[in-house]
């Protein structure tokens, strides 16, 4: 055991040991952090919404436009957020 404490106290005087030493606990709470933020986006398919900032907005209809522009192709876009039921139409030349 004599070998083995001479080389802890030689690593303790070495500049850096400390934060090297500390490494494994702060990688396992880095992993910790991914994880909780890669379930949180997991079941977001959608945009991010303008009224509640739910990641639940999404394209739910398109229709042609039913005036003066309808020979142009213009077609307005119909969104939805499935959080907070906000909708949107937006005109698409």
């Amino acid at each position: 055991m004599g070998i083995l404490e001479d080389v802890l106290k030689a690593l303790e005087r070495v500049p850096g040991w400390k934060r090297i030493s500390g490494l494994p606990s702060e990688v396992d709470e880095l992993k910790k952090r991914i994880a909780a933020l890669e379930e949180r986006i997991a079941p977001a398919s959608g945009q991010k919404c303008p009224k509640c900032g739910a990641l639940a907005y999404r394209l739910t209809s398109s229709s042609p436009v039913d005036d003066d522009f309808a020979d142009s192709g213009a077609m307005t876009d119909h969104y939805s957020c499935s959080s907070c039921s906000y909708t949107n139409r937006v005109f698409r030349p």
